[in-house]
């Protein structure tokens, strides 16, 4: 492992000279971890900040030094390391020992929300907090393989896969895009670093593929990678990389189609949507250009921004943040990439469960040869249903930590949303889908459910 202010609470305290450590510069502070189930998640800069710790600064920085004298060659792997990177090898062994489906047996002519979606193989497709990319006649989604992620073996994400298709609705699985990493628990795709949301451009100026991946919880960074073709091979050009010194979390990448630009938008700190311009080889961002819903706390805070045009006019749907349980999403709209975003209101329409119909947006891509505009989500947590009352007691129990005078909650709510399936628990090896079509209506994109939906019962627009 490698030791540093941002490394997860749970991982420094199976480590007795990290623990010795953690006690000695946070005496009294192990209580307080122990009666909270969720902060073992955390990195030591985040309890700090979030235990409001005083001169926390001057004592992360003095810790920091600390730490970073057990970086010696002998603590690089754990002995919790090497237990994981036991059982992820032999779970590898077992995929590579059943049986593989040759041929095709299973086809659909129509989208289903919610509802499971298959491969053509058969299998659940795993292509979580995905997004499509169109090439030469074909569509392929790429996004996280959770087919290992129970919520109980320490698997994350198990590599970026990739599947094809030339109908939207059948998609044929051609493996992974990025494999995951088995024997280096500090590379970025070892199956135990929370990997989220892959995006990937062409990079005009050289030609590349580029994909960015998000690593969440401790790291808050990026991951960069880029291929000389779209289904790889990729090569890692950076491992943990903050833009600008923010923490990362939820993005997407767009491109100007007439200046060759591209943009990172991205949640900055948990307090803003933050667009910075790319580097002209699409590997690092420069400067920051525009800021988007600044100074908001959780769960107001956005995420999960998924970006598109239409009709010269830019759009950013976005999520709040209540982690895997979803929330109501919120619409809002740009003249510029390069300029800031105003909110318009929430996007999907009639809507009872102010949960955006049970998921969470990741992308929105256009159907090519058309202007049929499609939003692609996440139902991570299929068994728990979100209605109003439950949308209303996350955001209360979350938001009266910032704004007591404003927000408020039982104990028994607090209690209730503690039990609830969580980040570090959650069995999204089940999590489904949900594609709608998105509409524009008077400069709002609008979103409505449809149980069954088909590409040519909807109008073209452009």
């Amino acid at each position: 492992m490698v030791y540093s202010v941002n490394m997860k609470l749970s991982a420094l305290l199976e480590d007795p000279a990290g623990a010795a450590l953690f006690d000695r510069f946070l005496p009294g502070m192990r209580k307080m971890v122990a009666a909270n189930p969720q902060a073992g998640s955390l990195s030591l800069e985040q309890l700090v900040r979030y235990a409001r710790v005083p001169q926390g600064e001057q004592l992360l920085e003095s810790l920091g030094r600390e730490l970073e004298k057990l970086n010696t060659p002998e603590n690089r792997i754990s002995p919790a390391e090497r237990a994981l990177i036991q059982r992820f090898q032999e779970l590898d062994r077992q995929d590579q020992s059943k049986p593989k489906a040759k041929t095709v047996s299973h086809t659909q002519d129509a989208f289903y929300p919610g509802q499971p979606w298959l491969d053509t193989k058969g299998e659940p497709i795993q292509a979580h907090g995905g997004a499509v990319y169109f090439e030469d006649g074909v569509y392929y989604w790429y996004g996280e393989n959770k087919e290992h992620t129970d919520g109980k073996n320490g698997v994350w994400t198990w590599g970026i896969k990739v599947y094809a298709s030339t109908d939207l609705y059948n998609w044929e699985d051609r493996g992974f895009l990025i494999p995951p990493v088995l024997d280096d628990p500090n590379a970025a795709l070892f199956p135990a670093k929370r990997v989220d949301r892959p995006h990937i451009l062409k990079c005009p100026a050289t030609g590349k593929y580029v994909c960015w991946i998000k690593l969440s919880g401790p790291e808050a960074a990026f991951t960069v990678w880029q291929a000389d073709r779209l289904l790889g091979p990729y090569r890692m050009v950076e491992n943990l990389y903050n833009p600008g010194g923010h923490k990362a979390g939820d993005f997407d990448l767009v491109s100007d189609e007439k200046t060759g630009k591209g943009y990172l938008y991205f949640d900055a700190d948990h307090r803003s949507m933050l667009c910075m311009e790319l580097t002209e080889d699409y590997l690092h961002a420069g400067r920051e250009v525009a800021k988007s819903y600044p100074n908001l706390h959780p769960p107001f805070t956005r995420e999960a921004p998924a970006l598109f045009e239409r009709g010269g006019r830019k759009y950013m749907l976005t999520s709040g943040m209540t982690g895997y349980v979803p929330n109501q999403s919120a619409a809002a709209v740009s003249d510029a990439w390069d300029t800031p975003f105003e909110h318009i209101g929430n996007p999907h329409l009639e809507d009872e469960t102010n949960a955006s119909f049970n998921s969470q947006i990741c992308k929105v891509f256009r159907v090519e040869g058309s202007g049929l505009l499609i939003a692609m989500a996440d139902r991570w947590l299929p068994g728990y249903p979100v209605d109003a009352r439950i949308a209303d007691l996350f955001t209360r129990v979350i938001a009266e930590k910032d704004a007591p005078d404003r927000y408020h909650a039982t104990p028994a709510e607090r209690q209730e949303m503690l039990e609830a399936n969580v980040l570090e628990t959650a069995d999204t090896s089940v999590a489904g889908y949900v594609w709608l079509p998105v509409t524009i209506h008077a400069d709002m994109p609008e979103i409505r459910w449809s149980a069954c939906w088909r590409l040519q019962e909807l109008s073209s627009e452009e």
